[in-house]
């Protein structure tokens, strides 16, 4: 499927083929990435899947991978009892040292800091419909329970 002419740049259709290698590869964070096999399975070879990632994504699928794979980790980041090394090793990274350097150069903190921020700030919603709760904290009510 080409993109549609008429809509605003930005706003085009993604290609079903480019869909199923993102859920392919969101599937498969942990493993290695086989970037002959995500062109089998668009039913390309890889400079086309390269280009068709660059036009409609505006990333390669490398950048695409390691920017799910950050995600990922982020989201495991906050379950407090996975140790860094855990993290890194669930999100697809074979080593902790690239991990965090990834990690860091992505986020601009480290897993470490990530997660001290998470648990240091006691206005941060815990739920998605605490949000209200945490605008109209005020200085009497702040790190008080009673």
């Amino acid at each position: 499927m080409r993109p549609n002419s008429e809509c605003p740049p930005g706003e085009q259709e993604i290609d079903d083929r480019l869909l199923r290698v993102a859920d392919y590869i969101r599937a498969t964070l942990h493993e290695q990435p086989d970037y002959a096999r995500l062109a089998r399975l668009a039913g390309l070879s890889y400079c086309p899947l390269f280009r068709l990632f660059k036009i409609q994504l505006g990333l390669s699928p490398q950048q695409y991978i390691e920017r799910q794979r950050i995600a990922y980790a982020k989201h495991l980041l906050r379950l407090n009892h996975l140790s860094i090394k855990e993290v890194a090793a669930r999100a697809g990274f074979a080593n902790q040292l690239y991990f965090s350097r990834r990690f860091q150069k992505a986020t601009r903190l480290s897993p470490t800091q990530f997660r001290e921020n998470l648990r240091a700030d006691p206005e941060r919603p815990i739920h998605p419909y605490s949000y209200d709760v945490a605008l109209y904290t005020t200085p009497q009510t702040y790190g008080s329970f009673a």
